[in-house]
């Protein structure tokens, strides 16, 4: 079952999973969630981090090798794959699927994507992910919620706006 970024501590907290993916259409959450991740696999010792980024003409090979081969440098390591549109195509799916079906020893695979379809939600790749890992979805926040996220978010940062203030900014 996918998790929204309100339960995504929570699963930290139980420990790191070998695949993560985020996806959803606000990329500020998107990225946020991300940092949670990153930051503890930091903290767990995955040193090294390597970013790819999905477009026309991407090397597929190129990624499984990077997950299968050794580091040189550190004996954790997070692989990053941005996936803008949220479809890997068909190369892509088996790849991601693959490594979610048979993840490497000390390799975390972060998969941040944009809006899945339909199609692409119940697709191999993103249940395999779910199998092995976590799949959070992002979704937009409705208006009746926006001025609790306004003020959580202002709290968590030590701040505390006059009366009037998140109104000013929903609005």
């Amino acid at each position: 079952m996918p998790l929204n970024p309100e339960q995504l501590p929570r699963a930290l907290e139980r420990g790191l999973a070998p695949v993560y993916l985020l996806t959803g259409d606000e990329p500020l959450l998107i990225d946020e969630c991300g940092e949670q991740i990153r930051a503890r696999a930091r903290a767990a010792g995955y040193s090294e981090r390597t970013v790819h980024v999905v477009e026309a003409g991407f090397d597929w090979d190129a990624l499984i090798q990077a997950t299968q081969s050794l580091s040189l440098f550190a004996e954790r390591r997070l692989i990053e794959l941005r996936l803008p549109t949220g479809k890997p195509g068909e190369a892509g799916a088996t790849a991601i699927a693959a490594f979610a079906e048979n993840p490497p020893p000390d390799t975390l695979l972060l998969v941040l994507a944009g809006k899945l379809d339909k199609g692409n939600r119940d697709s191999a790749w993103v249940q395999a992910i779910e199998s092995a890992g976590a799949v959070v979805m992002v979704w937009p926040l409705d208006v009746q919620r926006l001025p609790g996220w306004i003020a959580q978010r202002l709290s968590a940062r030590g701040l505390k706006p006059e009366a009037g203030v998140i109104d000013l900014l929903v609005w």
